[in-house]
């Protein structure tokens, strides 16, 4: 499955309207997103286990796309697995430090028209979502919550 310009606009699209509809309280100052490649449904729920594609970063100027790598350093680098040692620092994916980042990201699902898209406010809230992308609007439409927190 192919991720085309429209339905990669119409992921990216959805994010940012729910950072935005967050409102200042809940809505963290910067937001990674990363688009990865397609997964399996039994793999669709969350931390998709396939590459990433694109990365993009999400605050108050706009979007911004990244080199995908700069993601991927990122989530290595304080995920606590490979350099760190312990749980990652306050303010990475927490509300409890000054400076918290969220998270998002999407992947087609294969074998179906469905895409898997999340998105994670400083680790206190977050959606997980199956969406069809509708051609006729050029937006997402959510078909179901897989979880919420």
């Amino acid at each position: 499955m192919i991720v085309h310009d429209f339905l990669r606009h119409a992921c990216v699209s959805e994010i940012r309207q729910a950072w935005i509809d967050s409102g200042e309280v809940s809505r963290p100052p910067i937001v990674w997103i990363a688009e990865h490649m397609p997964v399996a449904l039994v793999d669709a729920a969350h931390n998709y286990p396939s590459p990433v594609a694109n990365a993009w970063l999400l605050n108050d100027h706009g979007v911004e796309r990244r080199d995908p790598q700069e993601y991927v350093r990122f989530m290595t680098v304080h995920s606590g697995y490979h350099w760190a040692r312990g749980r990652p620092p306050r303010g990475i994916f927490s509300n409890t430090g000054s400076h918290p980042i969220g998270l998002a990201g999407f992947a087609p699902i294969v074998d179906t028209d469905l895409v898997a898209l999340h998105f994670i406010w400083g680790g206190l809230w977050g959606r997980g979502s199956h969406y069809r992308y509708d051609s006729f609007a050029n937006t997402l439409v959510c078909v179901a919550d897989i979880w919420v927190s």
